[in-house]
């Protein structure tokens, strides 16, 4: 085995730490393989006198889970299991209703900017059919292509002001929707602690 491949399995079997500890044990490993190199050994042998990586790393696990660095992995009982296998129509209806009411908050915290925004296309599309409509309304007469002209002028600008509404509401309903989204994890953080 290289040095590479060891300090890879290495890496792997110390996957319960997190990354600043993981990376120091990686650099002491590495350093003790060059010294071996520096030594005369070959990088082969170096890693032979270390012995197996995972056998490394289940001993650096077990010295940080006595000194409290980690905790151990929470396993399900059997009964739990079966308990959540045969309670799902119950929880999962529960679970589905609570995405829908989720859902359904999104929805009422977006409808005003869409119906805005709506707006603000359809007056822009009216408004430029009317602007161009007028010119045929000249064959009517005058009054009426002024008044058609005037129409698409005042949807224009009623488009206009719609649509710097709707990035205006936009913002801040992002800033809600942000703040819900975060009251929502951590409710479901709360809850995943508890269990």
């Amino acid at each position: 085995m290289n040095k590479q491949s060891f300090l890879y399995q290495l890496k792997e079997g110390l996957i319960r730490l997190d990354e600043a500890e993981k990376e120091q044990f990686i650099r002491y490993y590495d350093e003790l393989i060059e010294d071996y190199i520096e030594d005369g050994a070959s990088e082969a042998q170096a890693v032979k006198k270390l012995g197996k990586p995972s056998v490394i790393a289940s001993k650096i696990l077990e010295e940080a889970f006595e000194e409290g660095n980690i905790t151990p992995k929470k396993t399900l009982s059997p009964l739990l299991v079966l308990l959540l296998v045969l309670g799902f129509p119950l929880w999962g209806s529960l679970l589905i209703a609570v995405i829908a009411l989720v859902a359904s908050a999104y929805v009422v915290i977006w409808c005003l900017p869409f119906s805005t925004g709506v707006f603000a296309v359809a007056g822009l599309i009216a408004s430029v059919f009317s602007m161009f409509a007028s010119f045929f309304a000249l064959q009517d007469g005058i009054y009426i292509a002024v008044t058609q002209l005037g129409v698409g002028v005042l949807v224009l600008g009623l488009a206009i002001l719609s649509g710097l509404l709707t990035i205006l509401m936009a913002n801040y309903f992002i800033k809600i929707s942000r703040s819900f989204s975060n009251k929502v994890f951590r409710l479901i953080r709360v809850k995943e602690l508890l269990l």
